[in-house]
């Protein structure tokens, strides 16, 4: 059987033609799903449930799961008053994906995180985020592309002793896309820096312990079609999937 593997998404407002107010969901773009599925997955898109043991329950059943790219992270998560510069935070969303990482972490089942995914991991686990890198951070390289999604626009330098490295097919460097005005600033605990962009940024940590938790800055899941070595994120995550169920 496919491993099933929950994918978070955002939080979305549905306007209605008729009057009443409008409709609130879960919207996530299918390119995640695909990812999943290219890699042997059975991809499922988890809604904001909003009880603690329905929320416990649909955990267990997952085989793994992906935190997606969305909105801002509450730095209240990491005990820091907001700065200028940050965008819209979802609480909700916060606390669905920390029970969710929390229950599915105790259980040693797998996790990938992308884009907003590595900036959850790193909150929960005690880490610090620039909260928006043009103001916070030294560098130059624009992180907040305007190029098409599936445009590779700056190099990425992966670590040659890590799970990354092994996934994406041993790659001393690589390009990627880029979609992201915050980033891993303290890391939290347990997490190792695996990739940097050109002027030392992390663009992807792992776990150094646990069984699979790898997360990524880019977004992958855009890449994938055209150059397949992204792939190899989706295939680690459902293959960890597979041999654990």
């Amino acid at each position: 059987m496919r491993p099933l593997i929950g994918i978070t998404g955002h939080r979305h407002s549905f306007p209605l033609q008729s009057t009443g107010p409008a409709l609130l969901g879960v919207a996530l773009s299918d390119d995640y799903a695909h990812g999943v599925a290219a890699a042997g997955g059975l991809p499922v898109v988890i809604p904001f449930l909003e009880g603690e043991a329905e929320t416990d329950a649909l955990a267990d059943r997952l085989d793994g799961l992906l935190l997606a790219g969305g909105e801002d992270v509450d730095p209240a998560l990491y005990g820091e008053p907001p700065h200028i510069g940050l965008g819209s935070v979802i609480p909700e969303r916060d606390m669905l994906e920390a029970r969710l990482f929390r229950r599915v972490m105790a259980q040693g089942k797998p996790i990938l995180g992308i884009c907003r995914g590595i900036q959850m991991i790193n909150a929960l686990l005690g880490g610090t985020l620039y909260q928006d890198l043009p103001r916070e951070w030294r560098g130059g390289i624009q992180h907040s592309q305007r190029a098409r999604r599936n445009h590779e626009t700056h190099a990425i330098r992966v670590a040659p002793d890590s799970r990354l490295y092994d996934l994406l097919g041993r790659p001393q460097t690589l390009r990627s896309n880029s979609f992201h005005h915050q980033a891993v600033k303290q890391l939290g605990q347990g997490l190792r820096a695996v990739a940097w962009d050109e002027e030392g940024l992390v663009e992807a940590v792992e776990h150094e312990t646990y069984p699979f938790l790898v997360a990524v800055q880019w977004h992958p899941e855009n890449l994938w079609r055209d150059d397949p070595v992204h792939l190899g994120v989706f295939r680690g995550l459902v293959e960890a999937a597979a041999e654990r169920a």
